[in-house]
């Protein structure tokens, strides 16, 4: 039997500046059969190479220019190349759509690209990121907007809240280190979703397993830990949980659930059981529960586990300290 050099065709595509920035961030840590796309309407610095497909849209529109942050601007940009972007993307198997919400380009034209998609059986997920507080009620009032449009069309949408990673970092940390936190939360949810399908474990993880988990599911959370020594399971686990851009979501109210651990020979049968235990112990018994695990030759006694949990609901401030105390 003769398989494909490529099982299956990933891209990540980023819509905007913040778009294109996250994809010139993520390109070292993504493998080379991850195709890589920036659709953006500044046609600054839009030249490709051999690494990232780059395309100016609605040039007819903006001369060049960026959309002023006026998302009607993004999505009249974006309709003008339609049939371009569905040349471009149609033939994929999973597709990432990444950008920041609130401004003009992305804004408008994320949700038209996650509607196109919808139609032709792509998994779409869509990585996108809200802004901070400081940067205006308006802009979150449009993020809100385009937000919404969105989860009604991709797949699964993975929110990146910026303003939440204010509680991660340092009182008097610069504007620059806030931003590279948002990137790296962003960098750990796709790297970490693509690695599913590149790593060979004793559970392997596969495109299907991915398919049930994410397809149609609407909004969608991820959560990361690491531990190590007698305890590391707990502390994995404790370490994805506490995650504060889990706060806004029930995560007792998820569609499914998939579940990898990476860890050395030492992992145990006991500890395997104990991570689907303590992970799952919330949710409803009767969805999908998928867990895979790599045996990788990391640093003995430690364990990384990554967690996703796809179509949960929102929570409002009461709630979602309640779920946190029920967590603990």
């Amino acid at each position: 039997m003769v398989f494909p050099e490529r099982l299956h065709r990933i891209a990540v595509v980023g819509v905007g500046c913040c778009g294109h920035n996250a994809v010139n961030y993520l390109a070292p840590d993504l493998s080379d059969e991850v195709d890589l796309w920036v659709f953006d309407t500044d046609s600054r610095g839009m030249k490709s190479d051999e690494r990232v497909k780059r395309f100016s849209i609605g040039s007819a529109v903006t001369n060049g220019l960026s959309a002023g942050a006026i998302p009607e601007v993004g999505e009249k940009a974006v309709e003008h190349d339609k049939h371009y972007i569905m040349q471009s993307l149609k033939d994929y198997d999973l597709i990432f759509i990444t950008g920041g919400l609130g401004g003009g380009t992305a804004t408008g034209a994320i949700p038209a690209i996650c509607d196109w998609m919808s139609e032709t059986g792509t998994v779409t997920i869509a990585i996108v990121t809200t802004p901070f507080e400081f940067e205006g009620k308006k802009k979150d009032r449009l993020s809100q907007s385009a937000l919404d449009k969105i989860n009604s069309t991709a797949d699964s949408t993975i929110v990146v809240a910026n303003q939440k990673l204010l509680s991660t970092l340092p009182k008097y940390s610069t504007l620059l280190s806030a931003f590279e936190a948002s990137n790296q939360v962003l960098k750990r949810s796709l790297v970490g979703i693509c690695s599913l399908l590149s790593t060979t474990g004793y559970i392997n993880l596969d495109f299907a397993d991915l398919r049930t988990v994410l397809h149609q599911a609407g909004p969608t959370v991820i959560g990361y830990g690491e531990g190590a020594g007698e305890d590391r399971i707990h502390r994995a686990i404790e370490s994805a949980i506490e995650n504060p851009l889990l706060d806004d979501f029930d995560i007792t109210s998820a569609k499914a659930v998939l579940i990898n651990i990476t860890a050395d020979q030492s992992l145990g049968l006991e500890e395997l059981h104990n991570v689907g235990e303590l992970l799952t112990e919330k949710v409803q018994t009767d969805i999908p529960i998928i867990i895979g695990n790599v045996v990788t030759p990391i640093k003995q006694d430690e364990v990384k586990i990554y967690a996703i949990f796809s179509g949960v609901h929102s929570l409002d401030r009461n709630e979602a300290v309640q779920a946190r105390t029920q967590w603990r």
